[in-house]
Order: C-alpha cells, then sequence, then structure tokens
C-alpha cells in the first residue's frame, strides 16, 4: 500500500470541508422532489449508468425469462426519454462510464448462457453506438469508472474457475490493455470509486476459495484491491473486517460505506440466513477501515447510490420503504424524526444511477416478491439546477 500513499496525502486538501454542501446539489434532503416514470418495458437485472446528463438503462430479463435488448435514455436537462438497442439481447451485464463521454456496457450471458467479451459503447455526444471487445469473456463484470480510464473487474467466467480475476482497462481512446487482481483468491467483489480521494476499491462480496478444482468451495471475501486514477495502479489493501454475501457500497469524501447483506448458519443453532444492519467506513485518508456504523434495518443487497455529500441506501429490505442516508461530513447516518425520503413500491433486483451527482433514478427490478417484472421508475431529485 505504501506505493499509492504519496497520492493520497496530494488529494486529502480536495476533501470537502465539513459542513459546506457538494456545489449544485440541494443539501437540505427533505428538499429533494420525488417523481415517477416508466422504462419502456418491465424487466429485472438492467444495467444501468451515467454519462454528462444522461442516464441509460439496458438489457435485463423479460417476465417470460428472455433476455432484453432495449435501452431507455433519459435526458436530465432535457427531462425527455428516449429508446435504443444494444447489438446482442443480453442479462448481467457490467455498466460505467468513461472520458465522460462514453457509456460502457460489458459483458453479459447471452442466450445460450455463455460469457461474452462484447462492449457495446454509446457515445454521449454523438448518440452512435459502437463495439469493443474484453480480452476475456465475463458475465457480471464490475466497472470501477477512474476517471480517464474504466476498470472491468472481475466477473463469472464460466469455466471450472467460475469467478474471474481479470482486469480489462479501457482508456477514453476506447483501448483496452489487461492486467489482473493482486488477490488470492478469485472474487465478484463491489466496485467504488470516489472522485474526492481519487481511488477505488475492489472489496467484499464473495470468493472461490479452490479456484480450478472439479467443486468450488464459495465464502464471503474479506479482500480488498486499491485502484489509483491517476496511475491506474492496483495493489492489495486491508482485508474487509466483516465479510458477508449480498452488501452494497458507495463513496463520499474519501468515505466508503459498504453496508447490509446476509450471513449464513447452520439452521439449528443459529438461523440458516441472517440479514445484517452493519455497515463498514473504509477512510481514503488512513487507507484503514473504520469502525463500523449501523443502518436503520438490516438490507439484503441494497441498491447504494452517491448524491453530492451522501451515500444513500435504498431498497433490499421489506421492513421500510425509507431510505438511510449517510453524511459524509459528519461521518453518521441521518436520524431524524421527520419524515425521510422513500421509495413508493419495495422491489427487488433493480437498477440504480445518479446523474450529474444529483438526480438519484430507481428502475426496473421485480415487485409482489419477485413474481412480475416492473417498468417503474423512481427519481429523487436533488439538482439545484
Amino acid at each position: 500500500m505504501a506505493n499509492i500513499a504519496g497520492l493520497l496525502v496530494l488529494t486529502v486538501l480536495l476533501f470537502a470541508v465539513p459542513g459546506l454542501a457538494a456545489p449544485g446539489v440541494i443539501d437540505d434532503i427533505y428538499d429533494w422532489v420525488f417523481s415517477g416514470a416508466m422504462l419502456s418495458e418491465p424487466r429485472s437485472s438492467v444495467a444501468a449508468t451515467s454519462v454528462g446528463n444522461i442516464a441509460l438503462f439496458a438489457g435485463g430479463r423479460l417476465q417470460n425469462g428472455s433476455y432484453s435488448d432495449v435501452v431507455d435514455i433519459y435526458n436530465r436537462k432535457s427531462k425527455t426519454w428516449t429508446v435504443s438497442r444494444l447489438s446482442v439481447a443480453r442479462s448481467e451485464i457490467g455498466a460505467g462510464s468513461v472520458g465522460n463521454r462514453y457509456a460502457l456496457f460489458a459483458g453479459g450471458f447471452d442466450s445460450s448462457f455463455k460469457p461474452m467479451t462484447l462492449v457495446d459503447v454509446f457515445d454521449a455526444q454523438t448518440g452512435q453506438w459502437s463495439q469493443i471487445q474484453l480480452n476475456t469473456p465475463r458475465a457480471a463484470p464490475r466497472l470501477l469508472d477512474l476517471g480517464s480510464v474504466v476498470a472491468v473487474v472481475g466477473g463469472l467466467s464460466g469455466d471450472l474457475q467460475y469467478l474471474s480475476k481479470a482486469v480489462d482497462y479501457v482508456d477514453a481512446n476506447l483501448t483496452v490493455h489487461s492486467t489482473s487482481l493482486p488477490s488470492e483468491y478469485p472474487q465478484l467483489g463491489l466496485p467504488i470509486f470516489d472522485s474526492t480521494s481519487g481511488i477505488g476499491l475492489y472489496t467484499a462480496g464473495y470468493q472461490n476459495s479452490r479456484p480450478g478444482e472439479r467443486f468450488n468451495d464459495f465464502e464471503p471475501s474479506n479482500q480488498t484491491t486499491i485502484f489509483a486514477a491517476a496511475s491506474a495502479s492496483l495493489v492489495a489493501g486491508p482485508l474487509f473486517p466483516y465479510p458477508r454475501w449480498g452488501s452494497g457500497g458507495a463513496a463520499a469524501n474519501g468515505m466508503f460505506v459498504v453496508g447490509g447483506g446476509h450471513m449464513f448458519g447452520d439452521g439449528s443453532s443459529e438461523p440458516l440466513t441472517t440479514v445484517t444492519d452493519r455497515a463498514d467506513v473504509f477512510h481514503a485518508q488512513t487507507q484503514q477501515w473504520g469502525q463500523a456504523l449501523t443502518l436503520s434495518v438490516p438490507r439484503d443487497y441494497p441498491l447504494v447510490q452517491t448524491v453530492g455529500d451522501y451515500v444513500v441506501f435504498l431498497a433490499g429490505t421489506q421492513a421500510t420503504k425509507a431510505l438511510d442516508i449517510f453524511d459524509s461530513r459528519t461521518g453518521t447516518f441521518i436520524v431524524n424524526p421527520r419524515h425521510t425520503p422513500a421509495l413508493y413500491t419495495l422491489r427487488d433486483d433493480a437498477a440504480a444511477v445518479t446523474v450529474d451527482g444529483c438526480l438519484l433514478m430507481v428502475a426496473g427490478g421485480t415487485v409482489y416478491q419477485g413474481r412480475n417484472a416492473t417498468a417503474s421508475v423512481e427519481i429523487f431529485d436533488a439538482c439545484k439546477s
């Protein structure tokens, strides 16, 4: 970790000053404006990303189990929706952006359930699509947006290893070069980037502790890899302190918050599945995990997004529609007696994305405990203009 310590020292002065709101974002969460919309077709497992003032929702799984090639595109400035198409219908796509121009939809499963190398690229300046190829086929790769490059990390490999350690970097010229994770075991983790500190984490999730063997051994992962945006380097970081399945995370002002998830028990002396309300915080300044915090309710596979200075946890529970909101300026979750922002519809397997750092959108998924796919979109507008 020492070889990126200098980079972190240089970025410490860029951290937000406590008490000051992020520019362009309404600071009072009670003034966020809620509205709704609809995707062009109901579906779950949608891949979502944003580039500039555009949000894109691509692919996914239809009610009948087949895959979609539809891309629903929302323009925050014009408040209009358009529909486009991927080159191939698929699900379990990784989504991200690079160079504030290109939206990438990487990998996924094709109709024969094979991992793909295909990347559909949307140019936000021209509105045109093109395609590039990863060097390693994968489904469900994690995309870590590092500004001038995006790292396509891990995924489902479709071989005996099952999980991939591959990392394909895609730069702003759409050139691909490859490396691999330094971790001991292949891992399907959480990709979290913080623009203030200029670093990204690939952490938590689960790993295969017996890669290449006939029988896999999947278990929650404590592995953490640190990506430095300025140098596109990656090194092993401090171990994730409380490994569990199904957590979610995002970052603001050098604080990486990973919350929720579940653990398995033996089913007799302890419950077979226990969902947790624990939230762990990694501090970019110290490169250490800090003291654990607590969500208002246990959440499993929560959607987590950054809105200004806030890290927002949505869904992942049937207990409440309310959001859990972490304020990076105070290092605590907001607890107030007043009504907090809340979802209108409980849903699973949905997509979430933030546009321009201030418009939070939740789209698709399944409702009625997984029985029906939905086209519903819920929008929380915290934008000042």
